[in-house]
C-alpha cells in the first residue's frame, strides 16, 4: 500500500495507471503487482463530487462502490493510512457546505430523528453502535458554523474498529442522502 507516484514505472504505462496520474480523472487506486498504489486527496475529491451530484439529482443511482470509493481503497484510508477521521469529516464538512449554500439554515440544521434508522430506511448492513456515532456526527456537524476538525472526529471513533470506522462513512454518506431527500422534498426543489 502506498501513495507515493515517484515509484510508478514511467514507461509504457497502463490504461489504470495513466488514469491515476491524471489530475483530472477520478480513479483512486490502481493495483501494480501485489501493490495497492492509492490517492487519499482523489478519494475525498470522489466522496465532494457524488456529494455534489447526489444533492443536483436526488434520483440519481449513487453507489459507494463504483462512484466514491472501492472498499480497498476504503479499507487504505481507513485502516493503512489511518485516516478514518479525516475521511468522515471531510464527508461531514461536504455534507454542511452543500446543504447550507441551497437550504434554510434552520432546516439544515434541525437534526435527522433517533429513529432515522438506515437498517429500517435502507436495509443497510451497519451495526447498531456505527449508526448511532454516524448519526451524533452529523448532526453535531450541522448545529454549528464551522468546520468539524478530524481530531474532533477521533474522538468519536476512538473504540470503533476500521470495520466500523469504514460503516460510520458510509452511514453518514447515507445519511446526507436521506436528509437531501427530506430537505427537498420540504423546500419543494427538485
Amino acid at each position: 500500500m502506498t501513495t507515493d507516484h515517484q515509484d510508478l514505472p514511467h514507461a509504457h504505462l497502463d490504461r489504470e495507471t495513466q488514469e491515476l496520474l491524471d489530475p483530472h480523472h477520478h480513479r483512486a487506486s490502481v493495483h501494480l503487482g501485489d501493490r495497492l498504489v492509492v490517492d487519499p486527496d482523489q478519494v475525498l475529491a470522489n466522496v465532494a463530487m457524488a456529494m455534489e451530484r447526489l444533492d443536483l439529482d436526488i434520483s440519481t443511482p449513487v453507489s459507494i462502490e463504483e462512484d466514491v470509493a472501492t472498499l480497498e481503497e476504503l479499507v487504505a484510508m481507513v485502516d493503512h493510512f489511518d485516516k478514518g477521521p479525516a475521511l468522515i469529516a471531510h464527508a461531514l464538512n461536504t455534507a454542511a457546505r452543500v446543504m447550507n449554500a441551497r437550504y434554510p439554515a434552520e432546516l439544515v440544521r434541525h437534526p435527522l430523528p433517533p429513529d432515522c434508522d438506515l437498517r429500517r430506511l435502507f436495509h443497510a448492513d451497519v451495526d447498531e453502535r456505527s449508526q448511532n456515532v454516524a448519526r451524533a456526527v452529523f448532526n453535531q456537524r450541522l448545529a454549528r458554523e464551522a468546520d468539524v476538525r478530524e481530531t474532533e472526529i477521533a474522538v468519536d471513533l476512538d473504540e470503533l474498529s476500521p470495520e466500523q470506522r469504514i460503516e460510520v462513512f458510509m452511514a453518514v454518506f447515507f445519511l446526507y442522502g436521506t436528509k437531501i431527500g427530506a430537505l427537498q422534498n420540504r423546500t419543494g426543489i427538485r
